[in-house]
């Protein structure tokens, strides 16, 4: 067998293969991780590590172990009920907020309180060995004292006095020496007492020390039991998106007067110039969520851009804004259905809907979750790059992000696909997972395109 693995490793050795080493990570510093999972902007990898981290926190609690195990069968109920669950969990990011700052705080506490007690354990070895030497010199005195201060000696000194001045000398002496002896005592006997106080002061900063230690491992669990709850109803709200907003209203509010608006406009919107190229929605910022499907399941049809609140949404090309959606909350939360009775889709909060030429094809660019009054105005003709609104987290939204969906429409004009359009804010694509089956791979125009290829 030994000699089949030796092969077997020179063998790759040979043709250059790297075999590799996956280095374990080191979760040594729980409050350090706690901090760092409990954000909602992680990656891909950081929630790999975070994931690891979860399962070895929890093996070292049973307590911990058992709320989790709690959470996961709450999975249901979440699921059937997700804006309820979502309005509970919109306070969570400040809950774990503060107990971040609570365990920060008691970490820095402990830290100044185990200096404390490694300075009072050197004070108290200290003292111990002040007393040791007090108790030596003690003893060295006494034993002298008993073999030349005898009382004759005492008769003799006194009695030796030549005079009267002579003998209150020698009598202050003797005095003196007993003074001494008092003194040496009274030193002790202090020494002693601190040595009391000190070592008592010890025991009550080392039970504080431990009492901190558990209130900061209690604060860490909470907020990975919150932190669970909240991926759970994520995940479960994830999976319903698409046929949340499928399930609400398809057509665009108030469709008449959008169409007579636009036909005022026709001159106009004939003289808008092709664009070259797309404009990304938002400068900066990472894709917090890609297309076709979330990483933990449910469809979803268009890509999230996380550049933070308020980061301005620009035009991907030349055109005019057929739809503007506005008057939801800015922060919605999920399962929140605003945007439907704003004359947008379901959960679209306040959304916007760009007709653009972009290298001589007609797109739709949907946008959605922005903040509340910053949606340019329906009718507006823009020019790539302008701003048409702020990123938010809007309608049925867990975080500020702006949700973009790119429609293919085909080879007409502006004026001709106002003319016929039924007011479809999916543009004859298909909602909810029917969406799915119109990409442009699939199929031509009308079709759905992966925003990430032209971004």
């Amino acid at each position: 067998m030994k000699k089949l693995i030796k092969l077997m490793l020179s063998s790759l050795m040979i043709l250059g293969i790297v075999v590799p080493v996956i280095a374990e990570e080191d979760f040594s510093n729980s409050a350090e991780w706690v901090a760092k999972c409990s954000r909602d902007d992680l990656t891909a990898e950081e929630k790999t590590s975070c994931q690891a981290f979860a399962d070895y926190y929890s093996n070292s609690s049973s307590g911990l172990r058992e709320e989790l195990a709690a959470i996961e069968a709450e999975r249901e109920a979440i699921s059937k009920d997700i804006e309820k669950y979502g309005r509970e969990i919109a306070g969570y990011n400040a809950k774990i907020a503060t107990l971040n700052a609570e365990i920060a705080a008691l970490n820095e506490q402990i830290s100044v309180k185990t200096e404390e007690i490694t300075a009072k354990e050197a004070e108290i070895v200290q003292k111990e060995a002040e007393i040791e030497a007090l108790k030596q010199k003690m003893k060295d005195r006494m034993v002298a004292n008993q073999s030349t201060m005898r009382l004759n000696q005492y008769i003799d000194i006194v009695m030796g006095a030549k005079d009267l001045n002579d003998l209150v000398r020698r009598t202050n002496g003797l005095s003196d020496i007993a003074s001494y002896d008092d003194s040496v005592k009274e030193s002790l006997k202090a020494l002693i007492d601190e040595l009391t106080v000190a070592k008592a002061q010890l025991e009550e900063d080392k039970a504080q020390l431990e009492v901190d230690k558990a209130d900061v491992v209690t604060k860490q669990n909470e907020i990975m039991v919150m932190k669970r709850r909240a991926e759970i109803a994520k995940e479960e709200s994830q999976k319903k998106e698409a046929e949340l907003e499928a399930a609400g209203n398809r057509i665009a509010g108030n469709l008449e007067q959008i169409k007579k608006d636009l036909a005022a406009m026709s001159a106009s919107l004939d003289n808008i110039p092709s664009s070259s190229g797309f404009v990304r929605p938002v400068s900066g910022g990472r894709i917090s969520a890609g297309t076709w499907a979330y990483p933990d399941g449910g469809t979803h049809l268009g890509t999230d851009f996380a550049p933070g609140a308020g980061v301005a949404i620009r035009a991907a090309g030349n055109g005019v804004i057929i739809k503007s959606a506005d008057g939801c909350p800015s922060t919605g939360g999920m399962g929140n259905s605003c945007g439907e009775a704003q004359g947008g889709s379901r959960g679209g909060g306040n959304q916007v809907y760009l007709l653009t030429r972009i290298d001589g094809t007609l797109y739709a660019i949907k946008y959605l979750h922005m903040q509340q009054g910053s949606p340019i105005a329906q009718n507006t003709i823009v020019n790539a790059g302008d701003t048409i609104g702020r990123v938010g987290s809007s309608g049925n939204s867990s975080g500020n992000h702006c949700h973009v969906e790119v429609f293919k429409l085909g080879s007409m004009s502006i004026n001709e696909y106002i003319s016929s359009w039924n007011g479809d804010l999916a543009f004859g694509a298909g909602w909810g997972n029917t969406g799915l089956s119109t990409t442009c791979a699939n199929r031509g125009a009308p079709c759905r395109v992966r925003p990430e290829e032209v971004f």
